[in-house]
């Protein structure tokens, strides 16, 4: 248990370098309904990455359960796929020239913040958990150890839970810094937007080449 735990929290720390999600709380927080848009778009996207890995997880034991010889491969296939296509989003943002003005944020971004309320923050943040598949590519390999396991079915989806929070401490962090620190969080938010907008790139380059390497490893070694 211990061990898959461990497994799991690693994969699932690399949800902290989610550039993009990141920068949506910070200008949610720094728009006119502040905490609320924040907090909505937060939680959003925490039941939505929980009920994801619960799904998973559910739907992989019921299959496994049902004695399905070829599961084992097919996982292994698509971690293969997801790898590939892990490592065709690295070529992408290689070859992807760097933003002429690195402060400044895309006009369709803010026109999307300024509209934003509390109900729609929320359903946005539901909806990035889709659309991002770079980011869903490494939640799912962070869920697929317990999956993979022989956890009980309980054990699998308290670990995909706990893969969920973990996963999602980089967009909890700016909200609970705009709590704790009310006076300060416009400073403290803008110094991490802008550190973020400063290594934005590498981190857009080396994320998805390290999880694209991992998956291809694990893909192919389950295939052997």
């Amino acid at each position: 248990m211990l061990t898959v735990l461990i497994q799991s929290l690693v994969l699932a720390a690399g949800g902290m370098l989610s550039v993009g999600s990141i920068t949506i709380v910070i200008l949610l927080l720094l728009s006119d309904r502040g905490w609320q848009n924040g907090l909505a778009y937060v939680l959003g996207y925490v039941g939505a990455y929980s009920l994801i890995g619960t799904v998973v997880v559910w739907v992989g034991f019921s299959v496994a359960e049902n004695g399905s010889s070829e599961s084992g491969n097919v996982s292994s296939i698509l971690l293969i796929i997801m790898g590939l296509l892990l490592l065709w989003l690295t070529q992408r943002n290689w070859r992807k020239p760097p933003p002429e003005n690195k402060n400044s944020e895309s006009p369709r971004l803010f026109a999307l913040v300024d509209k934003m309320t509390p109900p729609k923050a929320f359903g946005f943040g539901a909806l990035v958990t889709v659309i991002n598949f770079k980011n869903l590519a490494i939640f799912l390999s962070a869920v697929s150890v317990p999956l993979l396991s022989n956890l009980s079915l309980p054990a699998k989806i308290m670990v995909a839970l706990l893969d969920a929070l973990v996963f999602c401490t980089a967009v909890i962090v700016p909200v609970l810094i705009y709590v704790a620190f009310p006076k300060q969080a416009n400073e403290r938010l803008n110094w991490i937007k802008q550190t973020l907008e400063r290594y934005g790139r590498p981190i857009g380059i080396g994320v998805p080449l390290l999880f694209g390497l991992i998956f291809l490893i694990r893909g192919i070694t389950g295939l052997l």
